[in-house]
């Protein structure tokens, strides 16, 4: 179905307005040391980008095994009467931004230094995976929003995310990551998602710098998941639900410092199609 023109910081824009060829390379780069071969792998490995629709999301997710009970809906901005459009039970909550904003690139620094330095509690329920796949984290954040909410969102075990979460378990967020490349049922149903789009669909390997990103509540705190982050942020308590703590996060971490690099945000909850 057509969607109005959004306000603020919806999804008015509705163009190709995902992932990062060039940051995913960096990530390899940062592979351990005795990793050659898997860095050659990985700079090789590019998947078409999403775009900046909850149709692409959810056709995405019904195929790796989300109920239809649930749907990714754009958010339309921050306001309580905005917010209050979301049908409540919100489980993630998905940023668009431009992540070559100098102002955000040089935050994201200092707030790595600073949690190394002061160290931060992470659930250890916690699903993370690191992005070393090119142009794929809207795929990456949608499985990030899926994962941590699997059982609520009714993904069976026989499903294709299900037996990639459970080759995944016990492994490590960089291990994951490279998981990926190798995920073929996956690969297929993201490429066939993002080519149905309402604008044409990139080259794989284009260079697009907008990046998907994605908040969860886990153990009543609010943790970003953003694979080209080292590890996972831990925003604090989940005051107020999910969505307004991850909405005063984004207001905070992203509109405050730079408005003009938040491109939209989708909210995963109930409500699925009609």
């Amino acid at each position: 179905t057509d969607r109005p023109p959004t306000a603020a910081v919806g999804a008015a824009a509705r163009g190709r307005l995902p992932a990062c060829a060039l940051r995913a390379a960096r990530e390899v780069e940062e592979m351990a040391e005795g990793d050659a071969a898997l860095k050659e792998k990985m700079r090789k490995v590019h998947w078409v980008a999403f775009e900046s629709n909850p149709d692409m999301f959810n056709q995405f997710s019904y195929e790796v095994g989300m109920s239809k009970d649930f749907a990714f809906h754009d958010i339309l901005g921050l306001d309580d009467e905005l917010l209050m459009m979301i049908p409540p039970g919100c489980l993630a909550v998905t940023l668009l931004f431009d992540s070559g904003s100098e102002i955000i690139r040089k935050f994201k620094v200092e707030q790595r230094e600073q949690i190394e330095k002061d160290g931060q509690k992470v659930a250890p329920g916690l699903k993370y995976m690191r992005q070393y796949v090119g142009n794929a984290c809207g795929t990456i954040a949608t499985i990030h929003s899926l994962a941590n909410n699997a059982e609520a969102l009714g993904v069976a075990a026989d499903s294709k995310l299900g037996k990639f979460l459970a080759d995944a378990d016990a492994k490590s967020p960089e291990e994951i990551g490279a998981m990926l490349a190798d995920a073929t049922e996956l690969h297929k149903v993201s490429e066939s998602s993002a080519q149905g789009g309402q604008t044409a669909a990139p080259e794989a390997d284009a260079d697009i710098h907008n990046h998907f990103i994605t908040f969860v509540e886990k153990d009543g705190d609010v943790y970003e998941l953003d694979g080209n982050k080292a590890f996972p942020i831990n925003h604090g308590p989940a005051e107020g639900g999910l969505l307004k703590a991850a909405g005063k996060v984004i207001q905070a971490n992203w509109i405050q410092k730079d408005m003009e690099c938040v491109k939209c945000m989708i909210a995963l909850a109930p409500g699925g199609d009609d």
